[in-house]
């Protein structure tokens, strides 16, 4: 689940992890962390779900933000649903999943 919030010049996006159904915890991120992990996954992956295009303008309006959360949040699911996906390193750092779950720690 994704909330935002608006700092300044940028948005802060509030990410709700959901690890097998049990424990949970938020992340905040931006949309440049976000796309960062989306061009190491084209490198690494085939047919990466899309990401939201980058705005060249900063676009504050609640109605573009509302629907770019929207875009985002799709986008962090369909990425969730793939074993190849959460299997990268990068992935598993991203959603926290390092630092919360000692498993992945190693």
């Amino acid at each position: 689940r994704i909330s935002l919030s608006q700092t300044g010049q940028h948005v802060d996006y509030t990410l709700r992890v959901v690890f097998e159904g049990r424990e949970t915890w938020t992340l905040r991120k931006r949309f440049n962390e976000v796309a960062a992990l989306h061009d190491v996954l084209q490198r690494r992956l085939h047919d990466v779900p899309e990401l939201p295009a980058k705005s060249m303008v900063r676009h504050f309006s609640s109605e573009y933000l509302e629907a770019r959360k929207a875009r985002l949040s799709a986008y962090l699911k369909a990425l969730c649903k793939r074993r190849d996906a959460m299997n990268c390193r990068e992935v598993q750092e991203f959603f926290g999943l390092t630092t919360q779950q000692p498993a992945f720690a190693q």
